[in-house]
């Protein structure tokens, strides 16, 4: 049985945990195996309990069987209408199940009934993988490009966008 919800503060273990292990799957071979192999499976607990907390972000979560297989972070950024995806994971053992197609579409779903016309999310450059996902669910590229830095090493982002 499938299930998304908004997550609770009592998930926010488990989020972690998920995001540590799609990192460690998802970015190998794109951002460095020092910082990928540091990461621990709470390294986001921080983060999500202030941000959750004082409701600076909100997330989701999909369920299968009860058990938590991926999460969604979002934040509405300045523009009211507008909200930034800033994470979207699955569990890796999960991945091209469909559960990453049904679960984008529940949180795209969710978006529309907060009353949000617009998303943006920020993807590693070389992460082909995720900018297929994403542009077969309707984003497109706004040719802006920001840096990141994980760890000691800087990386390149691409800005995508979609209407929804």
């Amino acid at each position: 049985m499938i299930n998304i919800r908004a997550a609770r503060l009592e998930d926010i273990s488990k989020i972690s945990s998920v995001i540590a292990a799609s990192w460690k799957t998802a970015y190998r071979g794109i951002v460095n195996d020092d910082y990928l192999n540091s990461l621990r499976s709470d390294h986001w607990v921080d983060f999500l309990d202030s941000g959750l907390g004082n409701n600076s972000v909100f997330s989701m979560v999909i369920e299968n069987n009860q058990e938590v297989i991926g999460t969604a972070i979002l934040k509405e950024t300045e523009n009211k209408c507008e909200v930034c995806l800033i994470s979207l994971y699955l569990l890796p053992n999960k991945i091209g199940q469909g559960f990453g197609h049904i679960f984008y579409t529940g949180v795209e779903t969710e978006l529309k009934n907060k009353g949000f016309s617009n998303c943006i999310l920020d993807v590693l450059e070389n992460n082909k993988r995720a900018i297929r996902f994403y542009k077969a669910h309707g984003f497109i590229d706004t040719d802006i490009e920001i840096k990141a830095v994980l760890g000691e090493c800087n990386y390149t982002c691409t800005i995508l966008e979609k209407t929804l």
